[in-house]
């Protein structure tokens, strides 16, 4: 039986359990779909709704909004 995620969700309180089942579901996607760049990230985070992703370089800290990227 497959789950509706929207509703699923919607009863994130993050606690202990809840924050591992997350990791858990993380560590079986794809790293194509993890990537902050993907289309469902880039879609999630449309106008500014999130802040900012931060990337690390070897000269400090850049700061990409991946929706001017597409």
């Amino acid at each position: 039986m497959r789950i509706d995620l929207r509703k699923f969700f919607e009863a994130f309180e993050g606690s202990p359990h809840q924050l591992a089942a997350i990791d858990q579901l993380a560590d079986s996607i794809p790293d194509e779909l993890l990537d902050k760049f993907s289309d469902w990230v880039v879609c999630f985070e449309v106008d500014g709704e999130v802040q900012p992703l931060i990337e690390q370089c070897h000269k400090g800290y850049i700061m990409k909004e991946p929706w001017q990227y597409t």
